[in-house]
């Protein structure tokens, strides 16, 4: 009787692509000028898929970064993924009220400007 032993063959990203998931900057969806994020598990496809950049060109994460992970708003800035957050300018609007008295009919006229 024969026994047959299953071998483990090394996936074809172990050694172009040293870790299994990615944030790779997505510069054709621009969020605040910023890339948005694409995430990457290498592991999803049987091979190098062609649009894929090379490891250095991406952001190397951890099993536990991937699964805290957001993915809302998420862009990649200074070589990080960060969580855009839109400026705001803080505008007040004052309002004023006019109040005119004319002589000829004694009446009074209030208007409101805003």
């Amino acid at each position: 009787m024969s026994e047959t032993k299953a071998t483990a063959t090394a996936k074809w990203w172990s050694t172009s692509y040293p870790s299994r998931y990615y944030a790779c900057p997505n510069s054709s969806a621009l969020i605040g000028g910023y890339p948005s994020v694409m995430w990457v598990d290498v592991n999803v496809f049987p091979s190098a898929p062609s649009w894929l950049p090379a490891a250095s060109g991406m952001i190397a994460m951890t099993e536990t970064e991937w699964t805290a992970r957001s993915t809302v708003n998420q862009i990649i800035k200074d070589g990080t993924v960060q969580t855009y957050v839109a400026t705001t300018t803080d505008t007040t609007t004052t309002s004023s009220t006019a109040t005119t008295t004319t002589a000829t009919d004694s009446t009074t006229t209030t208007s409101a400007a805003s």
